[in-house]
């Protein structure tokens, strides 16, 4: 599986996250289970879904900072899975550049969101880079 493909599965997991009961550890367990690809780079699928969780409240905080006319709660769920996965990976994954994640969170939103989110994602995420 190639980064691009455990980076969506990064998402897609941050996404199923709050509609699950099981702890962060069981739900790993069986989300690689059912999606045994991910093996093959478990370690960045395992250490991106637990910072994300351990840090969602300041990935959060920054996400809703450069929204214009949103709040947080009124984004699309995934969207929000997606922002917060570029975020994570800008601000606390060295070895990911910067426009590498912003250019795959733009991709995934095209792809999964509405017509309308790739837009605005670009635009927080251009808005969260322009304050590093």
């Amino acid at each position: 599986m190639s980064r691009i493909e455990t980076r969506e599965a990064v998402v897609f997991f941050i996404y199923q996250y709050e509609f699950r009961s099981e702890n962060i550890e069981d739900q790993i367990k069986i989300y690689v289970e059912n999606n045994q690809d991910l093996e093959e780079d478990i370690e960045y699928f395992r250490s991106t879904v637990t910072g994300i969780i351990d840090n969602r409240k300041s990935l959060d905080e920054s996400i809703t900072k450069y929204l214009k006319n949103w709040t947080l709660d009124r984004i699309p769920k995934l969207d929000k899975a997606i922002l917060e996965t570029a975020i994570y990976e800008i601000s606390y994954n060295d070895d990911i550049p910067t426009g590498v994640a912003i250019n795959e969170a733009v991709k995934l939103a095209k792809k999964y969101g509405t017509d309308d989110s790739y837009s605005y994602i670009n635009g927080v995420l251009s808005s969260y880079e322009k304050s590093l």
